[in-house]
């Protein structure tokens, strides 16, 4: 358990004696405490931390976690944790409201009837986006697992090979190389279908003269990558060539202005101007990026929506595409730390088309 994480917490939640925090989103207590179990829940007090699971998990609770008290029951580890509270004589009880579904909020404070329940106002997005060196170490593993494996599945690609063969050696290889698992389900996507941003792997196959998107991650100790890259197998035509280029342009405009102290909308921004000067900006159908840990997907969103200043520390995906329909499509995507004088890349690969 990361004592630095403990007290950030403590300190927005504002905890006095008789008031507590009931944290149950899984991400969110592998955040606080390493336990990375699926049945879990964690209270905290203004001076004590405790831990509910169940026995499929008691050795690895005990394994994971430091400086708590562990709690093995059988059943919901919420269910265990309400229970407990009821009997520690708190006065309040603050709870996930983004997390809970309506029922169990219900339900809380139905079991709770002497306590007040009320929704924290803690934002763990925002504690848990700034990413210190171990976190950052595990991203940066998980990266060079997913380049490797691009690099080992270029030898693979010819006519007749079907996305999801593609896909399966892709997921199977970032496996070997000591990953828990892909960060999410792997894209591949041949020809005209590279046009759909989240195209699934399907039983196309390979035709020369097709563009691929590959678009992947994996996982490790935890924390996931991501990246896209195009392949074009045979000559790619002149227009295909000239979308290319204004995305690789985009994401160099944005590598260059990415930094932090900026917001999401103003990065965002910087991509899509180069996309209008290309005559292109319609076709860019998606934010320009996205937060990356525990979960694929995180604060901060890169997008026109988001006017929060991106913090230091923060790890993000650049990733701007155009998409024309029953042609073709194309993204390339990096990721990169924040700081204040700008951003760190993180992949090593360059993103230049991959003409096999």
């Amino acid at each position: 358990m990361s004592v630095p994480r403990t007290e950030k917490l403590r300190n927005k939640a504002t905890l006095s004696p008789g008031e507590a925090l009931l944290v149950s989103r899984d991400s969110d207590i592998r955040w606080l405490t390493g336990f990375s179990g699926s049945n879990g829940a964690v209270l905290i007090t203004d001076s004590e931390i405790h831990i509910f699971t169940d026995g499929r998990y008691g050795e690895q609770v005990v394994a994971q976690t430091q400086g708590c008290s562990i709690h093995v029951e059988s059943g919901s580890a919420l269910g265990s944790a309400t229970a407990f509270v009821a009997s520690m004589g708190l006065r309040e009880i603050q709870f996930q409201g983004d997390h809970l579904s309506f029922e169990l909020v219900q339900k809380l404070c139905k079991d709770l009837p002497k306590l007040i329940c009320r929704e924290s106002t803690v934002s763990f997005d925002k504690l848990r986006s700034v990413k210190d060196p171990a976190e950052v170490e595990a991203i940066r593993q998980a990266l060079r697992i997913t380049e490797r494996t691009f690099t080992e599945c270029l030898t693979l690609i010819e006519e007749g090979i079907s996305e999801l063969d593609l896909a399966a050696e892709i997921d199977y290889r970032q496996r070997k190389l000591g990953a828990e698992k892909s960060s999410f389900e792997t894209i591949v996507a041949f020809g005209s279908r590279t046009a759909l941003p989240h195209a699934r792997p399907g039983q196309r196959r390979l035709k020369r003269g097709e563009p691929i998107l590959v678009d992947f991650g994996c996982v490790f100790g935890g924390y996931a990558s991501d990246m896209t890259r195009m392949i074009h197998f045979g000559e790619p035509t002149p227009d295909f060539l000239s979308a290319f280029q204004s995305v690789e342009r985009a994401l160099h405009a944005a590598s260059k202005q990415a930094r932090a102290g900026i917001t999401g909308k103003e990065l965002d921004e910087t991509a899509r101007e180069i996309f209008r000067e290309s005559n292109v900006e319609p076709f860019f159908c998606h934010s320009l990026g996205h937060g990356v840990g525990l979960d694929i997907h995180e604060w901060p969103s890169v997008s026109s929506r988001n006017e929060d200043l991106l913090p230091t520390g923060c790890i993000i995906t650049i990733e701007p595409g155009v998409y024309f329909e029953g042609r073709f499509g194309i993204r390339i995507e990096n990721m990169v730390c924040l700081n204040e004088q700008g951003c760190t890349t993180f992949n090593d690969l360059d993103t230049k088309l991959v003409v096999l």
